[in-house]
């Protein structure tokens, strides 16, 4: 199937009267089908079809087994129920369906043709038997397929069909037609063997399906192609249709198909440490869930032998970012969710990673500590240093590579940092995209000083390098005796002549020493340097110390070694302010998901994916600067039994131009010239 000349999926692509056509003919379990049909009993060829569907074996890892989810008689249908009264959500907008039925044309939820009520409803029928919640599923489908006629898909293509986040998407767009199949097939499985869907809805249901997947087929290179993600939920997408389409001839060859698209995704999408080109890590961790999903159910063809070494990298890539509380880092959109429950557990034996394993399952840690390894290619330009790998870690994770090929920030250099329990530094996350409740406060939070960086003069960072890599990067990333050393930088030019290094070095496993140098052609320089908080943290501000203390009583500690800023602390500031990001130009708006130009706002804020930002405390120390300069600085994990004693006595000397520091240890001390930045062990 090929698209057509104006780039559109033709008619024979997908439009099957007569599925009975494409089912095995040969087939002893269709043997009544067949019979039936060669007496022109349509009623009865279809009865015989449904009555082998029902009974069939759907197994498949790629959808759920429902009789291996224990029934929860205390399961809460709170929201499975307002779906049931006609209060609707797509995960962004809200929608009270009038009297008159769905508007499938014009009401607000701009994401409704992709089912995403639907999980819910699925428990909610599991746990309680309540026959409602599986016909207002089937009546939800088929009420669709009524709005949609399959011969609308017609001349259309999956880049078509977006309006804005406050309408309906069109069915074929990109963004829904995979989820939606997807939740048909998990939906049709479930119900399947239920008397209360009778054999003609399922049939209908069958004959949707497979067209629609016939029309995803069609199209679906073109997004492996851009190495786009959502690239990747269609091929999950199609390998999971066919689990329940097997009956249908065509679905051999779209697995063949979908494995070849597999091993191309994952050959391009992904650098060789693992990190999807993407680079939010969000988006990033839900790629490479799903893409190990569809290759542990595919793994059995021989596409997928060539993959095994990247699917190996994600895994470790995975395992090695994920925060000591078990949760994943999120930089850029969206909000990283639970990190465990990403990695499929029957793929480690195919890929031999019995380390991973026994991580994954509490007995054993990795072996490492540090990532990239500090004697490898470096490529994604994630780095993260850790203590251990015990929950009250101390550990960090800082971003000095490519923006990334789509949902870029102006993150470079922000780095997240948590210990004994707590996430203290955060790189600030973002609201939903859209929402149409009355107080909602939207935000991406893309721009540069909402991050843990610096700004010069007011200007913050702004897109001046290439979104993708082709070649390792050449940070510094080392370790040696009692430390880890990263170096990393950020350019200003050509908006102001500016280079900005980030060092950071990680003593003894116990804390940090950071420090931020700027050299250019400035002689003087406003300097900003802006570190946001975990919404949950009290920061107190003392003499040249942040005490930043979480609510179980650990506490980081930033200590400012000479240097002349003054501290200022921001929560939930609306003031608008000046943003370099992304072009390099000056303005005082963000975009809303709908085109609209709102006004930008000030620091102090985190977002969850919610409907509106949440207040969470920012310290920036701000100063005039003449250049080259340099800001130093220890950033000092406590736990709740340490006091400020504890602090370790860093002293300097000067000589010869230069600062020399001395860092304690619990075996001595090590030094590191800030001029040349060498650690000397």
């Amino acid at each position: 199937m090929t698209l057509s000349a104006d780039n559109t999926v033709s008619e024979d692509a997908f439009i099957v009267q007569d599925i009975a056509a494409l089912l095995g003919k040969t087939r002893q379990e269709l043997k009544n089908m067949h019979e039936a049909l060669g007496k022109a009993d349509t009623d009865s060829a279809g009865s015989a079809f449904i009555s082998h569907f029902r009974t069939r074996d759907l197994a498949s890892p790629l959808l759920t087994d429902w009789s291996n989810v224990v029934q929860d008689t205390n399961h809460d249908t709170t929201l499975a129920d307002s779906y049931l009264s006609g209060h609707l959500d797509d995960g962004y907008n809200e929608y009270q369906v009038p009297d008159s039925g769905i508007d499938w044309d014009a009401n607000p939820l701009s994401c409704i043709t992709r089912f995403p009520i639907f999980p819910v409803l699925r428990a909610a029928f599991h746990h309680t038997g309540n026959i409602d919640y599986l016909r207002f599923m089937l009546d939800h489908m088929l009420q669709y397929a009524a709005a949609y006629p399959i011969d609308t898909f017609i001349g259309t293509n999956t880049v078509e069909g977006w309006i804005n986040h406050y309408h309906v998407a069109r069915p074929w767009y990109w963004c829904m037609i995979p989820g939606r199949i997807t939740q048909m097939s998990e939906t049709i499985a479930q119900v399947r063997c239920h008397p209360a869907a009778s054999d003609d809805e399922l049939l209908e249901l069958v004959h949707r399906l497979f067209q629609e997947t016939a029309y995803l087929r069609a199209d679906v290179k073109r997004w492996i192609d851009r190495k786009h993600n959502g690239g990747c939920a269609m091929i999950r997408t199609l390998a999971t249709a066919c689990a329940i389409l097997t009956d249908f001839e065509p679905t051999e060859e779209w697995l063949d198909f979908d494995a070849e698209l597999l091993n191309q995704y994952v050959d391009e999408a992904f650098y060789p440490d693992g990190q999807c080109i993407e680079q939010t890590t969000g988006y990033s961790i839900s790629i490479v869930s799903q893409t190990q999903l569809l290759a542990s159910a595919l793994k059995s063809l021989p596409a997928l032998l060539a993959a095994k070494p990247k699917l190996a990298a994600m895994t470790t890539w995975a395992i090695a970012l994920s925060k000591p509380n078990g949760n994943f880092p999120s930089f850029g959109d969206n909000v990283a969710r639970g990190f465990p429950d990403q990695i499929d557990n029957p793929l480690l034996d195919w890929l031999d990673m019995p380390w991973a394993r026994s991580f994954l399952d509490g007995t054993g840690s990795p072996p490492f500590t540090e990532w990239p390894s500090p004697d490898g290619e470096q490529w994604s330009g994630y780095y993260t240093m850790r203590s251990d790998w015990t929950p009250d870690a101390r550990y960090l994770l800082i971003d000095c590579g490519p923006w990334g090929t789509t949902h870029q920030h102006g993150d470079r250099l922000s780095f997240a940092l948590s210990a004994y329990g707590t996430d203290f530094i955060i790189d600030p996350t973002s609201s939903r995209y859209a929402s149409n409740e009355p107080d909602a406060f939207l935000s991406r939070q893309e721009c540069g000083y909402l991050h843990n960086t610096l700004t010069v003069d007011g200007v913050d960072e702004f897109i001046n390098s290439p979104l993708q890599t082709e070649s390792p990067l050449a940070n510094t990333w080392e370790t040696g005796n009692g430390y880890t050393h990263f170096t990393g930088s950020y350019d200003f030019h050509p908006v102001k002549p500016v280079t900005w290094d980030r060092r950071l070095i990680f003593i003894d496993r116990a804390y940090w020493l950071l420090q931020d140098i700027l050299t250019g052609d400035l002689e003087q320089a406003n300097v900003e340097q802006n570190f946001q908080f975990e919404s949950d943290i009290e920061i107190q501000l003392e003499d040249n110390c942040t005490i930043a203390r979480a609510p179980n009583g650990s506490r980081l500690v930033i200590v400012h070694l000479a240097t002349p800023l003054t501290a200022g602390l921001s929560l939930g500031d609306k003031t608008p302010r000046t943003s370099f990001w992304p072009k390099g130009e000056p303005h005082q708006t963000r975009l809303a998901e709908d085109g609209e130009r709102l006004p930008s706002h000030g620091r102090g804020w985190t977002g969850c994916w919610g409907p509106k930002l949440i207040p969470a405390p920012a310290v920036t120390y701000t100063g005039s600067l003449e250049l080259p300069a340099s800001i130093t600085l220890a950033l000092v994990p406590l736990s709740s039994e340490q006091s400020l004693e504890d602090l370790p006595p860093i002293t300097s000397s000067f000589s010869n131009g230069d600062t020399t520091w001395t860092l304690p240890t619990s075996k001595g001390s090590i030094t590191l010239s800030t001029k040349s930045g060498i650690v000397i062990d």
